[in-house]
């Protein structure tokens, strides 16, 4: 059975639904100038309070250290303003994980105030992943914790390991590690609730726009997608057509063989849909019997070929019920789009339909 998920393969634009990793990409392309006025309530709270840790500092006469913190102020406010006149967006979480990694292990290097530097890492994990997500928020915890691995065990840059009691950096290190699971732990699982919502969302738009039998478009979808088009063809002059088609031998399956078989003869028939359609054609479901296709930028003698050549493919076609083979014709009704009204237009096109019933089946009308 056809799903609208991979009638063409090259997805056509009537696909419906998209995949689940594509709607999560999508998402997370589209919230970006959110986080990014996330990441600047972030950075002018953290922008604040280096400010008056700045003061601080000077107060202590610790003038060093006070030019240090007023840096970060600064170089933070600099390159936010930087991300915000470019448009860049999306450094803005990569700026505040990697400004607030420069802090820790600086507050580590020296100590801070009073031997406390350290204590800035317990956070260090919540904002990566909460800013960054599940994946690109582990490697900066990685990373993290190799450089402050590194600083400790070979004293670079002048590091003093006894500035601090080991118990005191143990204490620090399991409550780093703990958070840091915790706070992977729940991004992982909220990655889950959103793909799970999503997919859930795909369900819902199968049964609204997809019809259960052939897996192709319902009537719904068809409907929203010919006024579409027809306002394009109103504003742009973009011509396209509308075929219509039945099978002259639905009714006989039907009463020869049951419900079933005729539901089984129209999913073979959107899988004959797929073989011969041109990929930015689109078959739907018009109603019990009746297939409408949709064919952008097609001119009623282009469609006409298509129709002719679905007639063709549909009388070679072997259907295969109850383990028994059967042939089966198709009458095909075809209209271009006029500047008349679309309801007038889908009435000529039953009526182009009728007219190739009336003519024995396996015809195709475009008057």
């Amino acid at each position: 059975m056809s799903s609208p998920n991979n009638f063409n393969t090259d997805e056509p634009f009537w696909a419906l639904p998209s995949s689940v990793s594509e709607r999560l990409q999508s998402r997370q392309r589209n919230t970006a100038f959110n986080a990014f006025v996330l990441c600047g309530v972030y950075c002018a709270v953290a922008i604040f309070f280096l400010l008056i840790f700045g003061i601080a500092a000077f107060q202590r006469e610790e003038p060093g250290f006070a030019t240090v913190i007023f840096s970060f102020a600064g170089v933070t406010a600099l390159c936010y303003g930087v991300i915000w006149l470019s448009k860049q967006y999306h450094l803005a979480s990569h700026l505040v994980a990697l400004i607030m990694a420069s802090l820790c292990l600086y507050l580590f290097h020296t100590g801070g105030t009073g031997g406390t530097g350290p204590v800035f890492f317990m956070a260090f994990p919540m904002v990566a992943v909460f800013l960054q997500g599940f994946f690109t928020g582990f490697i900066y915890i990685v990373l993290m914790s190799v450089i402050t691995l590194f600083i400790y065990m070979t004293g670079f840059w002048g590091f003093d390991r006894e500035q601090y009691e080991f118990v005191f950096l143990s204490r620090i290190a399991t409550v780093f590690v703990i958070t840091s699971f915790l706070a992977l732990l729940y991004s992982y699982f909220k990655y889950l609730s959103e793909r799970d919502l999503l997919l859930i969302y795909d369900d819902l738009e199968q049964l609204t726009f997809a019809d259960q039998k052939t897996g192709i478009a319902n009537r719904n979808l068809m409907q929203k997608l010919i006024m579409n088009e027809y306002k394009r063809f109103q504003r742009y002059g973009l011509k396209f057509s509308l075929m219509l088609v039945t099978l002259d031998s639905f009714n006989k399956f039907k009463s020869q063989y049951g419900q079933d078989a005729g539901d089984s003869v129209y999913r073979t028939v959107a899988d004959v849909f797929q073989r011969v359609l041109r990929k930015p054609d689109i078959p739907s479901l018009w109603d019990r019997e009746d297939f409408l296709i949709l064919l952008p930028h097609t001119g009623k003698e282009s469609a006409r070929i298509v129709g002719e050549r679905l007639c063709e493919q549909i009388s070679k076609h072997q259907f295969y019920i109850n383990n028994k083979a059967e042939t089966a014709t198709a009458s095909i009704g075809i209209v271009e789009v006029s500047d008349e009204d679309i309801a007038d237009t889908l009435q000529k096109l039953e009526m182009n339909l009728y007219k190739a019933i009336k003519q024995e089946g396996n015809q195709v009308v475009s008057e």
